[in-house]
């Protein structure tokens, strides 16, 4: 059996898949990814030692597997075999308890999806072979996915690189596997992109030519497949070199023309960037700070730590929600910046009279960016509560540096009242529908979307300017203080109102409609700004708002 010393529960998983397997067929090969990662270290496949022929490792010092002596286990695995392999896969997975998916039944491909260690996810493809493993091989997208872990019952482990992998590994290169590689899958354009900036790798020439010289393939591809590459490029540490790699590839302008548009928008002061280079810095601090929900390292900008720091966990539990399966919150801060300033390449300026010289203020770009989001996004095939979710912090991302500009220079923050409001009018996207955040029974506990657009107004007030100073840390202290509100231990800003629409109304003797709903929201913003603490004080405010309303 597999030579394996079992210490972790992914461990385990793995390996009772890969036995459950050689159960059934021998031999089997695990390929593409998890074997290249393995050789970098920066996943590893258990039970394997890989010992090369040359005195080098296929690795280079300084690459993950010199940082990483011992990395975890792999959570993706891609096996192949003699087919059929569908019935085999479906009872393996009735064996291991794992769920099963019959990914393409004219290929003879099947998903097992099984849980590790922590909850983690973790997939297995098995596929039939292509003709033999020779076949199966050469017509695999790049050399260092092309090769293959040949694995046994009852013989040791056997690397098959039958196309140069290792050594491409070692000079850390991305190269096509055969001159028709790309055309025989155009979303390998894009994947080019993707593998390059993950593993940090140069493109070859003649495949970056190939790419370069028809990047309008890739519109062939599936809206599905094209979401997922995208998706797992800007979910890289340096998203932001990955969307200049889509344009240095020339795919940027097909797959996101709205973010090509942006070069050469001028921006005024305090903006020292044009509207697309000023997007990508947004897009690097963003990533910087979806890598620390996750459990990274903090901002590197001290006073930024200093402000989010006693908010670390409750952000944390926030951005780990996944608005779609695999899509968390966190993830989507990278898109938010991206998206942010798209309306002002097709917006005109504030002022007909302003002269060429001057850069243009674009005062009136947030509907036209959430809208270029939200199309963007529902043509990516994302979900509508995805959807929802750009659309709304594309629109409001200037809210947080709105009420900033607006405190008084003694102020210490934001108003409980401004901080209520602003919450409110972000909402909450659950059950696919856009709620109203508020005081309103039942919506305690809900997602604050406002805590995503207050993350990407931080990353966008970063990216802006080159001095920071106490301006900066002054806009951090408002931040922090919309953060404070958010997670406040005081419930009586999130929790039921103190009078309900059926009081209102059977005190007030109205029936339901439009100025019930104004009585019951300026109520609820009184309760939010501790104006009222009990049901009486409630409706003789609403009795006052009700004369007022005659009277008018």
């Amino acid at each position: 059996m597999l030579p394996f010393d079992s210490s972790s529960a992914t461990e385990d998983a793995i390996v009772a898949a890969l036995k459950a397997f050689m159960a059934e067929r021998e031999p089997i090969y695990i390929v593409g990814g998890a074997v290249r990662d393995h050789l970098l270290g920066i996943a590893a496949v258990p039970g394997w030692t890989y010992k090369p022929d040359s005195a080098r490792p296929p690795a280079r010092a300084g690459t993950a597997s010199s940082r990483s002596p011992s990395p975890a286990a792999t959570t993706d695995l891609d096996l192949v075999m003699q087919g059929p392999v569908l019935p085999v896969a479906r009872r393996v997975a009735d064996r291991l308890g794992w769920a099963y998916y019959p990914l393409d039944e004219k290929r003879d491909v099947a998903r097992l999806v099984g849980v590790g260690a922590g909850g983690k996810r973790i997939e297995c493809d098995a596929a039939a072979l292509r003709g033999d493993l020779r076949a199966d091989l050469l017509a695999r997208d790049f050399t260092v996915n092309s090769m293959a872990l040949e694995i046994s019952p009852t013989r040791p482990h056997k690397l098959i690189d039958l196309c140069g992998g290792a050594g491409d590994l070692e000079a850390r290169i991305l190269r096509r596997t055969a001159p028709g590689s790309l055309s025989s899958d155009p979303v390998r354009l894009l994947r080019a992109a993707r593998l390059a900036v993950q593993l940090s790798f140069t493109i070859e020439d003649s495949t970056r030519a190939q790419i370069a010289a028809g990047p309008a393939a890739i519109l062939a591809v599936s809206i599905e497949r094209v979401r997922e590459e995208l998706w797992k490029l800007l979910d890289c540490p340096r998203a932001d070199a990955g969307v200049r790699e889509l344009k240095r590839l020339g795919l940027l302008a097909h797959l996101l023309p709205e973010v090509e548009a942006l070069q050469g928008v001028a921006q005024s002061p305090p903006h020292h960037l044009d509207a697309y280079e000023h997007s990508l810095l947004t897009v690097r601090y963003a990533a910087a700070l979806r890598d620390w929900l996750r459990g990274g390292p903090p901002p590197d900008d001290e006073a930024l730590a200093q402000a989010l720091a006693a908010w670390t966990e409750p952000l944390r539990v926030h951005f780990a929600g996944e608005i779609a399966a695999g899509h968390d919150r966190a993830g989507w801060l990278v898109w938010h910046a991206l998206f942010h300033d798209t309306g002002k390449a097709g917006e005109r300026p504030l002022t007909e009279d302003q002269s060429n010289a001057d850069p243009p203020r674009h005062a009136s770009h947030y509907g036209l960016s959430a809208e270029i989001a939200a199309a963007r996004v529902a043509h990516l095939r994302f979900s509508r509560r995805e959807v929802m979710l750009a659309e709304r912090v594309a629109a409001l991302h200037g809210q947080p540096r709105r009420l900033y500009q607006a405190l008084d220079a003694r102020a210490n923050g934001v108003s409980p009242l401004e901080a209520y409001r602003y919450f409110r009018d972000a909402g909450s996207v659950a059950g696919g529908r856009q709620l109203v955040q508020g005081t309103h029974a039942g919506s305690a506990g809900a997602p604050l979307d406002g805590l995503d657009v207050t993350l990407q107004a931080i990353s966008d007030r970063q990216a802006t300017g080159l001095e920071r100073g106490e301006d900066w840390r002054r806009f951090l202290a408002a931040m922090a203080s919309l953060l404070a509100f958010a997670f406040s231990p005081q419930p009586d800003h999130l929790t039921a109102p103190l009078v309900d629409g059926r009081g209102v109304m059977a005190h007030l003797g109205l029936s339901e409609g439009p100025v019930v709903g104004a009585i019951l929201r300026e109520l609820a913003e009184a309760q939010a700004a501790g104006e009222l603490s009990s049901a009486a004080e409630a409706l003789a405010l609403a009795e006052a708002m009700l004369a007022r309303m005659k009277k008018d």
